[in-house]
């Protein structure tokens, strides 16, 4: 090996284990960093060539060339990535859905004696109670009184079931503003990572970034990508195409028939299906579990209202009026209220069975007796129907739960997969750090000699 070669040998070593040694610097920098992939430095070999005066051919002796760093490597599992995606907008689903059924569950129940169960239980005594004195004005005042907060029970749980639809509704066009945002980010990130890679550039960091908004659409959208050969990936939603190189279609919320936000295309005005991530679940609970709520409160309200009244139109009351309502016929949980009359003057509430009879109660007892009556569609009782109403929504609380376990359970397997191949672990960076610094001052060493070297020949060629 000549002077020189040493000299550029060394050089070589030295320049790479620099960048190798930036490399390392640049994990630890960003140890903490959301979505940043350990980097890894390859060296090779620089070519060989035929010492001077050597053989030519495949007999030529060849002279090592120093080292250089063919690339920085991301440190990933392409697989491993979109599967992590996929269980992300999964997990993402189920969550929101339980937050938003867990706020329900409260709103049907707020604490123990206070759900619209307990106030009928109420109604139902009060109505018991009349039956063994109804000549009392006190027991007639308290039934109407109960009767007025069975009404506002109904109509509050109604109010306050659309608040929570509303609630839900309101996020939506922040939601896909957001989409918009960032898939905008993703096709800008495309142009640049193909600039880059055209200059024969890694563009690591970039791709990190784009990985993130990929993660963050996913957990919002449930949508996948498609990773053709020696292409940009296509972020893929229901079907179509979000984002596909530099060209990103946007989305928008608009109000439709049902007076809720829907989500379509922008450029032809379709729907977009959510099959999974955030929307999906509010969607979930605004389109379908809430409406199935109110259906079932406006059948226990229409049927209590129509069985109450059939009974009390066929009794009298104090003052002999006959064929009156208790409550305002026609009406569902959006809007039962006590009858007019009943409001007016308690002595109308019907207890008798006939009239001129002040001190019969039978019609009083058996309006008490439709609290275990079957008189509801589905054979059971009135008060059984709302404890199937409440049990359900616990039920979907659970069921929410339930997937989000199983979603978490394989979501922190594969980050923990994800973290071993592409985390940073500060003391292999040490390591790496110990190494690549041994070498650069091995290779400083290797230069200092090959100076010396060439001194000596300098000076000796200076003395002859």
């Amino acid at each position: 090996m000549s002077t020189f070669t040493g000299i550029i040998t060394a050089l070589s070593s030295l320049q790479a284990h620099m960048q190798a040694m930036d490399t390392a610097g640049h994990n630890v920098a960003n140890v903490n960093t959301l979505g940043y992939r350990r980097q890894e430095v390859r060296f090779s070999a620089r070519g060989a060539y035929p010492s001077a005066g050597s053989a030519q051919g495949s007999m030529a002796e060849l002279i090592g060339n120093g080292v250089t760093i063919d690339s920085i490597r991301r440190a990933q599992d392409e697989f491993l990535n979109l599967h992590f995606n996929s269980t992300g907008g999964e997990l993402s689903r189920w969550t929101t859905a339980q937050n938003a059924l867990k706020e329900i569950e409260s709103i049907m129940a707020p604490g123990p004696g206070f759900d619209l169960g307990a106030t009928m239980d109420k109604f139902w005594d009060a109505w018991q109670f009349l039956s063994t004195n109804p000549e009392d004005m006190s027991a007639r005042s308290a039934l109407r009184a109960n009767g007025i907060a069975v009404a506002s029970s109904f109509r509050d749980l109604v109010q306050r079931l659309r608040w929570s639809a509303s609630n839900i509704d309101s996020t939506i066009e922040n939601t896909v503003e957001e989409i918009n945002r960032a898939t905008s980010q993703i096709a800008g990130l495309n142009r640049d990572i193909s600039l880059a890679l055209g200059e024969g550039r890694q563009p690591n960091d970039l791709l990190d970034q784009r990985d993130v908004l990929f993660q963050r659409i996913a957990e919002i959208t449930g949508a996948t990508l498609i990773t053709p050969a020696g292409g940009q990936p296509i972020l893929n939603l229901n079907g179509k195409a979000l984002v596909q190189g530099n060209l990103a279609l946007e989305l928008t919320a608009e109000p439709g028939a049902s007076g809720y936000m829907e989500v379509k295309w922008a450029d032809d005005g379709s729907a977009v299906v959510m099959q999974g991530g955030e929307l999906a679940g509010k969607f979930q609970v605004r389109d379908q579990m809430i409406p199935q709520y109110l259906s079932q409160l406006d059948d226990m309200a229409a049927t209590l209202v129509s069985q109450v009244n059939a009974l009390h139109e066929q009794g009298f009351g104090l003052d002999n009026q006959t064929d009156l309502d208790f409550f305002t016929p026609g009406t569902n949980a959006a809007n039962i209220a006590v009858d007019d009359a009943i409001l007016n003057d308690v002595r109308a509430i019907a207890t008798a069975a006939a009239a001129d009879s002040p001190g019969d109660g039978s019609m009083a007892l058996a309006i008490a007796a439709l609290r275990t009556q079957p008189v509801m569609a589905g054979g059971t009782s009135i008060n059984q129907a709302w404890q199937y109403l409440y049990g359900s929504v616990g039920n979907d609380v659970k069921v929410a739960e339930d997937y989000i376990n199983s979603a978490q359970l394989i979501h922190d397997q594969l980050s923990s997969r994800q973290q071993s191949i592409s985390g940073v672990s500060l003391d292999e960076e040490m390591a790496q750090m110990v190494q690549y610094q041994h070498a650069y001052d091995a290779a400083a060493r290797v230069l200092t000699v090959a100076d010396e070297m060439l001194g000596t020949i300098i000076e000796q060629m200076g003395v002859h």
